[in-house]
Parts: structure tokens; sequence; C-alpha cells
């Protein structure tokens, strides 16, 4: 059974408009600029939002933390940009912090590179860690491993500059264990990674060339899901390429209960339409126990695979078959552990829709998020939505804007001996500028005043270091700076 979810909302002036909207049962949280959502958690009854941040399609790109309560209302929000495009991909949050994994330009190499940040619960930088060498270097997905550090996966042009799905092993401070480059000859994705009780790894991802919905490379002849099995040292057990002729791949994995994995993606060689969300199981040797697809005529992505308290499967995805304006949905599915569907759902509005990444609730429903081009605050916001048990869209909180009014200009970057800060704010409270170095240690702390050019002296040792600004215990801009001396 599928429901398409709009809700109707007719505004009188002189005549009455008709508008297609989200009504009460989604959030909208964003800023004047461009907001995107990649991914959320929950921890403590808190939601933790991973997501990536631009003012115009010139500037670069920032990444964010939002931090909202059991109610969706706002708690905290931390934006992080440097020079160049730094992008959030994926969240962790345990006892020890927040940890955040993605790619910048500025780590130290002369393109991307992966990165791991970690922060406190304050959300102010405790320290960043950086994994590549001279060409790209994308991380995708993070999990916490059973010895407590970090399995990161991604992408690489480090060895074969097609690319290859990038596996980093790190302890919990970061620091780098061992890693691998794992392709054939076309450019190969690692999208997701779990661990098994053997302390085995099983990545998913794509052999040939597939990023994202909306940058996508036909440059192949086709694409393949993509599975891999490592020893806890990373080396490989087994590969397997699933699929036909046509592109498919894999963008999330989860242990089966009772043995297996259930894998989610997209499909062009199976299923109704040009492509398909897929849900697949395989057994532990990879051996295809099952394939199943969902959606209509028109496209179909699969993002993410979650298992539900009530031991049924949520699967997460984007749809474009069933809205009446031909332009994507929210598209969510519930099926039993065998892959039968219970209901599925679109849930939309007038504009563009993507979904990226979900969490499941305690009540055996979820919560997940995306972004859409017709918000209410900028080209692009991020979504919200908590969904029960049986696929109805529950009213959360109001909508969330961003306030980014305060201009903050650090400049130059690269510095030399100064470094100049202008905050334009219309308040003059005090403002502190500390400057931290790769391993979060503060190297030097300046008062500084809003509405004026502060210059300070940075006699510093050359090298990448981190600065914030703070206004009554509140971030106000953190970012990157190159100093040359």
């Amino acid at each position: 059974m599928r429901n398409r979810i709009k809700h109707i909302l007719s505004v009188f002036f002189v005549l009455p408009l008709v508008f297609n909207l989200y009504g009460q049962d989604a959030i909208f949280v964003g800023s004047t600029e461009e907001d995107i959502a990649n991914s959320i958690v929950q921890y403590e009854n808190s939601f933790y939002i991973l997501g990536t941040s631009r003012k115009n399609s010139k500037s670069a790109t920032d990444y964010f933390v939002i931090v909202l309560d059991e109610n969706g209302r706002l708690v905290k929000e931390y934006l992080f940009g440097g020079v160049h495009g730094d992008i959030g991909k994926d969240i962790i949050v345990d006892e020890s912090g927040i940890y955040l994994l993605g790619k910048t330009w500025d780590g130290g190499y002369p393109n991307n590179d992966m990165f791991l940040h970690k922060l406190d619960f304050d959300l102010n930088l405790k320290w960043s860690k950086f994994y590549g060498g001279q060409n790209n270097d994308l991380g995708h997905k993070f999990i916490t491993t059973k010895n407590n550090g970090f399995a990161m996966i991604g992408f690489s042009t480090g060895v074969d500059l097609t690319g290859d799905v990038y596996f980093v092993i790190a302890d919990k401070q970061g620091e780098l264990l061992w890693e691998n480059h794992m392709g054939d000859k076309y450019v190969d994705h690692g999208f997701d990674v779990i661990e098994n009780e053997l302390g085995e790894f099983i990545i998913a991802g794509t052999m040939g060339g597939f990023y994202n919905p909306t940058s996508t490379d036909y440059h192949n002849p086709d694409a393949d899901i993509y599975i891999i099995k490592t020893d806890a040292e990373g080396q490989v057990i087994w590969k397997k390429t699933y699929g036909g002729e046509k592109h498919d791949w894999a963008k999330s994995i989860i242990h089966a209960p009772g043995g297996g994995y259930y894998i989610c993606g997209s499909t062009q060689s199976e299923g109704a339409g040009n492509f398909d969300m897929f849900l697949m199981k395989i057994d532990d040797d990879g051996n295809q126990l099952w394939f199943k697809t969902f959606g209509g005529n028109n496209f179909e992505y699969g993002e993410s695979v979650q298992l539900s308290t009530d031991n049924t499967l949520f699967l997460l995805g984007t749809s474009a078959s069933y809205s009446d304006n031909k332009k994507p949905d929210h598209f969510l599915v519930k099926t039993d552990l065998d892959g039968e569907v219970i209901w599925e759902n679109t849930y939309g509005g007038e504009g563009s829709d993507y979904s990226s990444s979900m969490v499941c609730t305690d009540d055996s429903g979820c919560v997940f998020t995306g972004w859409t081009d017709k918000g209410a605050y900028g080209r692009k916001d991020i979504v919200l939505y908590k969904i029960t048990k049986e696929g109805d869209a529950k009213t959360f909180s109001e909508n969330i804007p961003l306030d980014r009014e305060t201009l903050v200009y650090v400049y130059p970057n690269p510095a030399r001996q100064t470094i100049n800060v202008e905050v334009t704010s219309d308040n003059n409270n005090p403002l502190s500028f500390s400057l931290f170095d790769p391993l979060g240690r503060v190297v030097m702390q300046k008062q500084i005043e809003a509405n004026e050019k502060n210059t300070i002296q940075v006699r510093k040792e050359s090298g990448l270091y981190f600065y914030k600004i703070v206004e009554n215990s509140g971030i106000v801009h953190a970012g990157k700076i190159v100093i040359q001396n």
C-alpha cells in the first residue's frame, strides 16, 4: 500500500489561492543560504544533524552541526568554514563527545583530504585529523569499532587515479593505524561499512562510478553493487559484485537478525522504472538470497536501511514516480524481514525534495532528514520528519531559523605575521579570538571588538591552525587559517 502525504493550505487574499506545503508535519531548518543535511543520529534524547552550507553558487561550502532536543527544538548550532570547501558527511555521538567525518581542501595537501574532527558537547573543536595524500581523498561513512577506534570508508585517487574504495582505521584519538585502497579499473566508492562479531568488516559501495543521485557518472559502461569483506587488518577476504547490465550501487548495509546482511541502494537493471530503490539480502559469505525493488515508472534512489525496534525494516530514499509535478519527494518504505512491503509513503512539497539519513526511534517509528529547494528560508533548507510506525507524519516542532546575520571576516589567508579580524554585528558585546594548533591546543587568545578592524600579531610556526570567535560563551564563528612565516 502506498500513501502520498501532501497537505493543502488555503490562503485567502482577494481570491483563494491553494499551495502544496509540508504543513505542520515537517520542520524546515535553514538560513538565507543553502543548507542541506547529510547525517542524523540520536543520543540521550537529542538529535544531532551534520550538514553542509554555502552562501551562493560561487562560494566555498562549510559544514555545520545542529543539536535539537527530543521535541525538535534547537539547542545549539556550530558552523565551521575554511578558506576552501568543507563537506560534513557523517556523525557519531557517544559519551566521549561528537565525531565528524567528511572532506576538506585545507587538510595540508593540495587536494581534498578525508577529515575526522572531535567536538565536545559545547561544540568546541578538540582536535582534527586528516587522511590521504597528494590526490583526492573523501570520507563517506564511519563507525566505532569493537576496540574503541574508528573505521572510515570513502574514496581515494591516491593509488589509482581513477579512484578506489578508501578504508581507514584509526584509534579513539584519530591516530592512523592503517589504511587500504581497494578497487578495480573504474571509479569505485565505499559508501558504508559495518563490523561483525569476529572483528571483520563488510563494505558496501559501487564498482563503476556513482557518487550520489544528483552527481552521476555515466562515463563507464555500467556500475555494479560492490561488497567487500576484509579481516580485522583490512585484508580482503572476498569481494563480490551484484547487478545487471545497467547501473546499480549500494548505499547502506546492516546486520540481519539471524545472520547475513541487508543492503539498500539503487538499481537501473531491475524494477519498474529508470531507477528503483532495492533491498537485497546476502548471507555471511556474500551469496545473494533475494533481491526486491520498490518504485514506479520514474526514478527512485535508495539511501538507507535501518532495523526498527519492532523487528521490521525502514528503507529511506527519494522518489519522482508519484509526485503530481514530477519532482522528487522523500520516499519511505516499511517491510518485514523478508522484504515484503507493509506500507510505503512519499512526503513532500511543491519543490524538489531529497532524503539523506534516518534514525529509528524507541516507539518503532523513525526520524529522517534531507533537504528541499522550496523551504522557508533559503535556496535549500533542511527538512526533518518524525514518522510513526504506521507511516504517519507526526507534528514535531516549529520551523527553525538559523541566525547567521553576524558577518565575520578573517584575512589574509594564508597569513604571515598578522591576522585581521572584523566582526559586523548589531551589538558591541565583547568578543574573544582563540587560535588552536591541529591537536586542539590553544596557542593564542585575544579580546577583540565588534564593528572594528582588529589586527592580531601571529608569530607562530608555519602550518594549519584553527580559530574560533566567542561571544558570551557562544561560538560566533569558527574556521581554519594557514600561517606562513
